[in-house]
This record gives C-alpha cells, sequence and structure tokens, in this order.
C-alpha cells in the first residue's frame, strides 16, 4: 500500500481507473431503461437505489486506488469491475426475478473491496471502505420479497451515507489501537507465528489519506463520462426519429443543456478547486464532497436521460413523469450546485442563480404536460445557459 505520506510528483488517473470508470458510467446508463414508461415515484425510487448501489461501489474502488497509488492490484480492480458488469446485465431483470443476483454481487464487491486493506490501516477519509454495516440489510434481503428487498436496499445506503458524515477519522484512529491493544492482551502468553511464547507484536497503525488533487481529476472525469453518456442517449433518441423542426429543437437544446452543466460543473465547481488543493491538504472534507460528487453525478445523469427520454416524445403530450425527471434533475443540479458554492461564494450568493433556476425548474416540471417536450427542453436550456452567464460574470477566472 502506498505511504499516506504523498510526492510532490504529480500523479495523473491510469488507463485502469479511465477503463474502470468508463464501466461504472456505462452501469449508470443502464439505468435509464427503468425511466421509459414515465416513471411512477415507485420506479424513479428504485431508479436512485440502484445509482447509489453502482455509486458506493465505484467510490470503494476508486479511493482504493487513489490511496494505493503505484501498488494498487490491478485483479482487484478488474475483479469489482467484472462485479459491475454482472450488476449492469441485471438490471435489466429489476424490480423482477435479476434482484437476488443484483444484491449478491453487490455485497461481493464491497465484502472484496473492504479486504485489500492490511490490519492496521485506517482509511480516514472514507469510512465507508472498511465500515461494512451497510451491506448488512442487502445480505438480509436476499431471503426477503419485493417491495421490501427494495426497502431494506435503500436502508443500507443509508446507514453507508450517515457512516460518511458520522465517523470521525480522529475516533477512528484512537478505536482501532484500543482493539489492537485489546487483541494484544488476549493473546499474551500464547506465541504468535514463527515467535518465541509470550512476544507477540502490535501491529503499527498507519493513518491513509487521499491525494486530493488526483481524487479530483477522478471526480471530475467520472462526471465527463456522465455528460458524455448522455450526449449518446439524445443522439440514440434522435435518430430513431423523423427528423422535424421539433427533434431539431431538441436535439440542439439538449446539447447546449450538456455544454452549460459541463461548464457549471467543470470550470466553476468544486472540482477544479479540488484538483488545486496541495497533496497534504486537510482530508476533513473528504466526505462533504465525495457526498457532493455522488449528488450531482445523479442530478446531471438524471437530466441526461430526460433529454434522452424527452427526445423520444417531441411532440404532443408529454407524461408528467418524464417532465419530472428531466426538470426535477435540473431542480437538483441547482440545489447541488447551490450547497456546493455557499463556503466560498457566501449565502447572497445563492440569489443570484442557484434559488432562482431550481424555482424556475420546479414551475417547468409542474407545467411540462402543457408545455410539451419541446417546450419544455427549450425551458430547462435556457434557465442552464442563463446561469452560465451569470456565473461567469461574477468571476473572470474559473472559480479557485
Amino acid at each position: 500500500m502506498a505511504n499516506p505520506e504523498h510526492t510532490t510528483e504529480e500523479r495523473r488517473a491510469s488507463w485502469t481507473e479511465l477503463f474502470f470508470d468508463l464501466v461504472a458510467v456505462a452501469g449508470i446508463g443502464q439505468l435509464t431503461h427503468l425511466l421509459h414508461r414515465g416513471p411512477s415515484l415507485a420506479e424513479f425510487g428504485l431508479y436512485v437505489v440502484l445509482y447509489l448501489a453502482f455509486w458506493v461501489v465505484w467510490a470503494c474502488v476508486t479511493v482504493y486506488s487513489n490511496v494505493a497509488g503505484e501498488q494498487a492490484r490491478t485483479t482487484m480492480v478488474f475483479g469489482c469491475m467484472f462485479g459491475l458488469c454482472v450488476m449492469m446485465a441485471a438490471v435489466d431483470g429489476l424490480p423482477g426475478e435479476h434482484a437476488g443476483v443484483f444484491a449478491a454481487i453487490y455485497v461481493l464487491v464491497r465484502i472484496v473491496s473492504a479486504m485489500v486493506w492490511r490490519r492496521g490501516q485506517v482509511v480516514v477519509d472514507w469510512p465507508v471502505a472498511q465500515i461494512g454495516a451497510g451491506t448488512v440489510p442487502w445480505v438480509v434481503s436476499l431471503w426477503v420479497p419485493a417491495p421490501w428487498k427494495f426497502v431494506l436496499w435503500a436502508v443500507g445506503l443509508a446507514i453507508d451515507l450517515w457512516i460518511m458524515f458520522a465517523v470521525d477519522a480522529e475516533r477512528r484512529m484512537v478505536d482501532a489501537e484500543r482493539r489492537i491493544r485489546a487483541r494484544l492482551r488476549r493473546g499474551r502468553g500464547r506465541a504468535p507465528r514463527g515467535g518465541p511464547r509470550g512476544h507477540a507484536t502490535l501491529p503499527k497503525l498507519q493513518a491513509l489519506h487521499a491525494d486530493s488533487p488526483h481524487l479530483g481529476e477522478r471526480l471530475g472525469q467520472f462526471l465527463i463520462i456522465v455528460l458524455g453518456e448522455g450526449v449518446i442517449s439524445v443522439i440514440a433518441a434522435v435518430s430513431a426519429e423523423e427528423w422535424t423542426v421539433p427533434v431539431a429543437m431538441i436535439g440542439v437544446c439538449a446539447f447546449l443543456s450538456l455544454l452549460a452543466m459541463w461548464a457549471l460543473t467543470l470550470r466553476f465547481g468544486f472540482v477544479p478547486r479540488m484538483m488545486e488543493q496541495s497533496a497534504d491538504a486537510s482530508p476533513l472534507l473528504l466526505p462533504r464532497l465525495m457526498a457532493m460528487h455522488c449528488a450531482l453525478s445523479g442530478a446531471v445523469a438524471t437530466v441526461a436521460a430526460g433529454l434522452g427520454l424527452v427526445a423520444a416524445h417531441p411532440s404532443g403530450h408529454l407524461p408528467a413523469g418524464m417532465g419530472w425527471v428531466l426538470c426535477g434533475g435540473a431542480a437538483a443540479y441547482f440545489l447541488v450546485c447551490g450547497l456546493g458554492g455557499v463556503p466560498s461564494a457566501g449565502y447572497l450568493w445563492l440569489l443570484r442563480w442557484p434559488l432562482p433556476c431550481l424555482v424556475v425548474a420546479l414551475g417547468l416540471a409542474l407545467a411540462s404536460p402543457h408545455l410539451g417536450g419541446v417546450w419544455t427542453v427549450v425551458g430547462v436550456t435556457v434557465v442552464l445557459i442563463a446561469s452560465v452567464v451569470s456565473e461567469a460574470t461574477r468571476v473572470t477566472t474559473p472559480m479557485a
């Protein structure tokens, strides 16, 4: 395992890491089939749960690769990648016959990704990597019928999200030292393997921290791939339709919307700020940054899915569920951007564009069945472009 003290040499994402990110995002893209019918609340809830499952697995493996550096076990990363592929294939059978397979593989991948850490090593920035309490409901769900099976999945993921914020890094180190000393006392008088009786050794505690600039690159890379998946879904939807003026308008506006989210996220967002941090920067904010990335990626993926769905309904009545996928996803995106920007821009900045855009997006969601697909997409595009213009006029350089 890499030394927790990072070198000053700049790290770049490896080809293995890029490959893993591509597979993880492909899994998230696979979830859009759950939304094709203009989803009900239950279907959208399942979509959110499955997205979180893919993201948590991706985050656990990503943090491992980030901390381990060149010593990361490629076979472990590829093994988890294969697990993601099986989960991806199981999505088509959800919420029916493949639910058990999805849960079993999720638990297996979480166990494998937790076993790579050696005794005495404490991943202080990402406690979910070593605390597997969130997988217990998933194990129980193997013997529980639907829909309670999915409720247990949600409970397990909620536990993981709670652990992200509730577990204190310093307290973890103290508890780890206490447990090791307790084991040493219980083993006193017994000969350790290869040593004389009564000379048990105390494993050395090692606090492992993330490399912030490298992790920032991985977070941005993931978001770029999500945006790319959105472009692909829109192209697929538009290519299947007769090329009329409404279809052309949706296609152009969808591209502009994705471009606007790219600018807000990767030019003015938290990712460039994180990449500019020094490698020895304080890791205390990492759980919050990871939670922001989770929510932001989910919102971007949902907006991208909504654009693809609306592109397949260019005229006539737009199902309310599809309108809520697109506009609700945009509202969630503005909310996360606002929460992420407050620490550097202040609360008054929320009134500049995050809150107004959020309100307009919710209004578009309510009105979408009456507006139709074209004008709903146009409305979302105008709001996103307005937010980019507002932020670009506020700063002359990317937010530092």
